[in-house]
This record gives C-alpha cells, structure tokens and sequence, in this order.
C-alpha cells in the first residue's frame, strides 16, 4: 500500500502543538502508513491584544487566522478546542472528524496538593470563564475566585511562574494534554460543577469537499460526540451571545437518545431536555428557550455586565425584573425552530399563549442580558447541520 501524506496546521502555543499531536498520534496508531506532518505557526495576535478574551487554546482572531489557513490551503487540517470555534464556519470549510470526548470535567491545580475545601478563605484561585466563578462561588463564597483571560498558556504562567494565585481551575481534558496531571488536586464531576458547552471536545476542521480526509479519519470519528456538540452548540446559538455568561451545558448520547442538561449562574437550579438523536438541534435549542422562560435565569445573566453585583434598587434594569412576574413569561408551545418543547423531561411550563405584552417583556429582559434573538426561520437550522455530523462518546 502506497504511503500517503496528511499536513496539519498548529498555533505555536504549548496546549495547541500538544493537542494537535495527540490526534497525530492517535490517527497514526489506527493507519501506520499515512504520514502526518505538523505545521506550527506563530500567533498574529500579541498579548496584549487577547488579553482580555475568554478561550481554551485560541482566541477569536487565532481561530480566523487558523481558518484562513485552511482557505489558503497552506495546511490540511487544524485541530481546534470545540469551546474556542467561531460559528458559523466558512462556506469552504467544515468539520471534518470529531474523536472521541474526554471526561468533560473539571480539574482544581494546586501546587501543595489542597483540596478547594482545604483552602484557606482568603486565597486567590484563577478560572477561565464566568461559569466556573458563578459556580465555584456559590460552593466557596469565602475564596476569591479570580477570571483569567488570555488562555489556558496564560493562566498557567500566571499561577505556575509568576505565583500570582493559590489554584487554578481548568478543564480536566486540558491536564492532560499538557501533562500536568500531577499538580490536579481535586476533579469536579458534571453532578456538582456543571462544564461549559463543548468541554473535552476536540474538532478537526478542514476544508468541505475534502471526501479523502473524511475518509482517512473515519475510524477516529465518534458519532455520539458529534450528537452531543451539535446540541450543545444548538444550545450555544439560541443562548450564548459572543460575550463570556455564567451559562453551563452538557449533552449526552444514550439508548439512541440525546440528553442536554443547563444551567446558569451558581448551576444549583438545572433544566434537562431529551429528545431523539436525529432532533439533537431541537433538543439544545429547546433547553435554551426553557432557561430563557425563567425571569430568575436573566438575574444570572445580568452578572456578565454587573460581575460584583446588581445595582440598587432604584436602577431601571433590576426595576424591570423585579416587576415583572413570574407568570407573565414564555413558556413552552413552539420555540424559535419551530419545534414543540413538550420534549422536556424535567420543570414545568406554562401552556399558556403569549400576548403581546408578555413577549415585550421578555424581548426587554433578553436586551438587558446582552443576549441576542435567533429570528425564527426553519431555514436556519439547515445552514449548521452540515458542519456536524453524528458521534459516538467513550464512557
């Protein structure tokens, strides 16, 4: 058999050389006959520049260069953090295999081996995102849980070289590619500390009409991984604006069924969605108009733009969810895809239709948590199923 070459394009970054070796690896385990080359590029993003952005290994703009990339067909393929993809893809690229999901849990580092509860209550321990603060919080209220942006490269010079907290939280999939296991002190299961939507999801992009590479990587294809990002990214766009909200989900693939858990801010009140495989995009979809039904989740929202807390009384914004009842907000019927959310499993919904008033409301909530409203079109839907197939998840 002919011998044949694959190239694979990677940021500089110690966390997305290692995670684009591991696939590397793990593909040359399956075809030892394929040979897979390794482009590293530098960053065209200073410091700086990306400072202030929440992501895993890529920022936005290192995504888009990745991309470009691709375009300018000056690599194959790219292995990207599910979390740090910018959507919709490019026409010209997609989603070419989707391995396997690692534990998407979780993972506190702390150099003297102490536990979160261990800790002293005035230490400083670092996370990644304003979920694992709202969470972490609600759990340790006397421990300063401090946001770190620029990265999981910047976070880690932050409490290893510069020792400038006592912990840091990071995705348990992220220790190990680095290969720090040794300094994981405690790991947090979905059951208490509910991840971030695509967590310990690796994505191999490349471009559309690429037939061989699918190919070629289709004995590392999960079909379940795939089912259960494609719901927690239909999640993500009904849901999730650009800007960082304390905002969790995890999707999964069981008995042909897809299963989606969310939650928002401290995570202690959750909504779990299930449907059929084939309805993974109705299923993510239709937790999120659930969450967004309920005038408690966007007092969670609102910690995004107020993070040391709502303003007094006397402010407009917290005027408008205080007066506003319970009773008067959405609920179930037809979300925005046009699929009945009578899928739930868990919570109860009003049956009522909506009056005009009463989507006001909400439309004037969703304004005040920044986020924005998918327009309702059947058409929508079709545009991100092409970038995702299905998946399977190894337990």
């Amino acid at each position: 058999m002919k011998s044949r070459v694959i190239s694979f394009g990677s940021l500089a970054s110690p966390l997305a050389r290692n995670q684009t070796q591991s696939v590397i690896d793990r593909i040359q385990e399956r075809q030892p006959r394929l040979t897979c080359q390794l482009n590293i590029w530098d960053s065209p993003v200073t410091s700086r520049e990306k400072g202030n952005e929440p992501f895993i290994a890529a920022s936005r703009r290192e995504m888009e260069f990745l991309e470009q990339q691709l375009s300018l067909e000056r690599a194959r393929l790219i292995v990207a953090e599910a979390a740090d993809m910018v959507l919709p893809l490019p026409e010209d690229l997609a989603v070419i295999c989707v391995p396997d999901r690692a534990a998407p849990f979780d993972a506190y580092l702390n150099r003297q081996g102490l536990i979160m509860d261990e800790m002293d209550p005035a230490s400083c321990v670092g996370v990644l995102s304003m979920r694992s603060r709202s969470q972490m919080r609600s759990r340790w209220p006397d421990i300063n849980f401090r946001i770190l942006r620029g990265g999981v490269d910047r976070a880690m010079e932050t409490h290893l070289q510069r020792s400038e907290i006592d912990g840091l939280v990071l995705p348990a999939a992220v220790t190990e590619h680095l290969g720090i296991q040794g300094i994981v002190a405690e790991i947090f299961a979905p059951e208490f500390i509910l991840p971030g939507p695509g967590q310990g999801t690796l994505v191999i992009l490349g471009r559309a009409g690429d037939q061989e590479a699918r190919e070629l990587l289709a004995d590392l294809h999960s079909p379940d991984t795939a089912i259960e990002l494609e719901t927690e990214q239909a999640f993500c766009r009904r849901m999730i604006s650009d800007q960082d909200l304390p905002v969790g989900a995890l999707a999964r693939v069981a008995g042909g069924e897809v299963v989606i858990t969310g939650t928002t801010g401290p995570g202690t009140k959750r909504i779990a969605v299930n449907g059929e495989t084939h309805e993974a995009e109705a299923v993510g979809s239709g937790l999120a108009q659930q969450i967004l039904s309920r005038g408690e989740s966007f007092a969670d929202l609102l910690e995004a733009d107020f993070p040391d807390g709502l303003p007094e009384d006397n402010d407009e914004d917290v005027t408008i969810l205080e007066e506003l009842p319970e009773e008067s907000l959405p609920g179930s019927g037809e979300n925005d895809h046009g699929y009945p959310t009578e899928i739930s499993t868990s919570g109860t919904w009003s049956e009522e239709d909506e009056d005009l008033d009463e989507l006001e409301n909400l439309k004037r909530l969703e304004d005040l948590a920044g986020i924005e409203k998918t327009p309702a079109s059947h058409d929508d839907d079709d545009d991100d199923d092409d970038d995702l197939n299905s998946y399977h998840h190894e337990d």
